[in-house]
């Protein structure tokens, strides 16, 4: 996954700088790093909810779940900062309109 964020990363920002677009994008952010981070926190919160769970601590149930809303919806926005990104981008005048009826020729569909 990291790898992949990484290559988006760099497409984006290659259009970004060809488009010339006005406004700035968040993927020039660290979202490969906060991705690891956001990763690595929802995961410590999943195993937390665990123990609560075995432990049947209500309190501490109720904190775990907490954690686990907040460690979710951090990978939420940086998905959401994305899609802002891709619309964005995709929204400037200087692309070409797409002619009705187009489809995608098939040398895209292959794997690389």
């Amino acid at each position: 996954m990291i790898s992949t964020l990484s290559r988006l990363k760099s497409s984006l920002l290659t259009l970004w700088a060809e488009k010339k677009v006005a406004s700035g994008i968040n993927i020039e952010s660290g979202v490969v790093e906060n991705y690891e981070n956001y990763v690595a926190d929802f995961f410590k919160a999943t195993k937390l909810l665990e123990k609560t769970i075995k432990e049947k601590d209500q309190v501490a149930i109720r904190c775990a779940l907490t954690r686990v809303r907040m460690a979710s919806l951090n990978m939420s926005n940086l998905y959401q900062d994305i899609i802002d990104d891709v619309v964005t981008i995709n929204q400037q005048e200087s692309w070409p309109e797409i002619p009705e009826g187009y489809k995608l020729p098939d040398r895209y569909s292959e794997p690389d």
